[in-house]
């Protein structure tokens, strides 16, 4: 006969086992798209860091108990270095909390060298954020490197300036932000939504915060069937289906920022408009035909589907008066849409993007009143309608 304390033992294994690891949700996302020196808003730092600290803000878009960042050197043939790292608080207008700075380490040491074509996890810390808290991680490079991140608006400082709460003398570029993800455990998401896209999904031409996937994230846990979700936003701006634009194409980079991402449970794909768009250079392979980009949304869903993952498509916006719009896109872009709600029983949810931003009584025009006047991108009401949207097919999805 076993024992009564034998049997309290082994039910208490048995409880562990079934527990499992942490579970871990993205809080934020960045995900890397190759070093960029030059940008057209000339903000861009232009050149390697050397012996500097660099300053990340993140923002949470969940709340947690326990963090931990993703450092990336997955597009890079060196390894990187990284001398120092550090997190805090900011408050509401964007200045160092006092108190609030914490180190971050990498299996307990605080130097760490990041193999190429690698990330990097840092170790976990209690530290408990709260949803939309804005964080900001300093990283110290004491070699000349250049990653190939996710370029972004970031603070520099000389030195190593990794434990200062206030950065000394520093100056804001846009240059490569290293931090790809924050992710938390100790929260209430059991569902992980990622948006996967272009600059559409990124939120080019919106105010800080405001992209459809930062709104949507913000319109769930209002609802009580909402609460679950936690939203991974992996648009790049200038991305492609198929090729080589900014950053590398949707079939190359969807196990990374999609089936990779921890806790990922559904996936929206909006991605194909840069595709469609006419070019200047003729030589390039950027504008293939609609079959190719049907072919492109075929593998995505099967490789979506094999790693059980729930898949929402999105219909490409209108874009006539795109800079880059012309006869022949349009056809693309309607076959393409027309594909996708011919097999919407097929997916797991459809949603119209194309039909709620178009403007009545112009057909293939973004509605006037919601884009930012490149015909291309919507403005913050614009995304606003995107996430209301898309709101019901995410809440019809369910929590359980």
């Amino acid at each position: 006969m076993i024992k009564p304390l034998t049997l309290s033992l082994a039910a208490l294994i048995l409880a562990g086992a079934a527990a499992g690891p942490d579970h871990w949700v993205p809080a934020w996302s960045g995900p890397p798209i190759g070093y960029e020196p030059d940008t057209r808003d000339g903000k861009a730092l232009g050149r390697p860091f050397k012996a500097e600290t660099v300053r990340q803000e993140l923002r949470a878009g969940i709340a947690g108990k326990t963090l931990r960042v993703r450092l990336s050197n997955e597009l890079a043939d060196e390894p990187l270095r990284i001398g120092g790292a550090s997190i805090l608080r900011l408050d509401a207008e964007g200045n160092p909390v006092p108190g609030s700075l914490r180190t971050l380490t990498f299996s307990a040491a605080r130097d760490v060298r990041i193999p190429a074509r690698a990330p990097m996890l840092s170790d976990p810390l209690a530290y408990p954020v709260a949803a939309g808290e804005r964080l900001a991680v300093s990283l110290y490079f004491p070699d000349e490197v250049a990653p190939p991140t996710h370029a972004q608006m970031v603070d520099i400082a000389g030195g190593d300036a990794t434990a200062e709460l206030i950065l000394p003398s520093p100056r804001r570029a846009r240059a490569s932000g290293v931090v790809s993800a924050l992710e938390l455990s100790g929260t209430m998401a059991t569902k992980v939504l990622v948006t996967f896209g272009d600059s559409i999904t990124e939120g080019a031409g919106a105010s800080k915060a405001m992209s459809w996937p930062d709104q949507l994230g913000r319109l769930l846990p209002a609802n009580p069937q909402g609460r679950c979700w936690a939203v991974a936003n992996a648009g790049i701006s200038g991305n492609r289906l198929l090729s080589q634009g900014r950053g590398p194409g949707a079939l190359a980079r969807f196990d990374r920022d999609v089936l990779s991402v921890p806790g990922a449970t559904h996936v929206v794909i909006l991605e194909g408009i840069n595709d469609i768009g006419k070019v200047k250079n003729p030589d390039k392979d950027w504008q293939p035909p609609a079959a190719s980009l049907i072919a492109a949304y075929e593998q995505l869903l099967v490789r979506a589907k094999a790693r059980g993952l729930k898949v929402i498509f999105g219909t490409l916006l209108p874009y006539q008066g795109a800079a880059y719009a012309d006869a022949a896109g349009e056809q693309r872009r309607q076959a393409a849409n027309a594909w996708i709600r011919a097999n919407a029983a097929r997916f797991d949810g459809l949603i119209d993007f194309d039909k709620a931003m178009d403007e009545p009584g112009q057909p293939g025009t973004m509605r006037l009143a919601e884009q930012i006047g490149d015909h291309l991108h919507p403005n913050d009401a614009g995304y606003t309608h995107m996430a209301r949207t898309a709101l019901p097919q995410i809440l019809k999805q369910g929590c359980r």
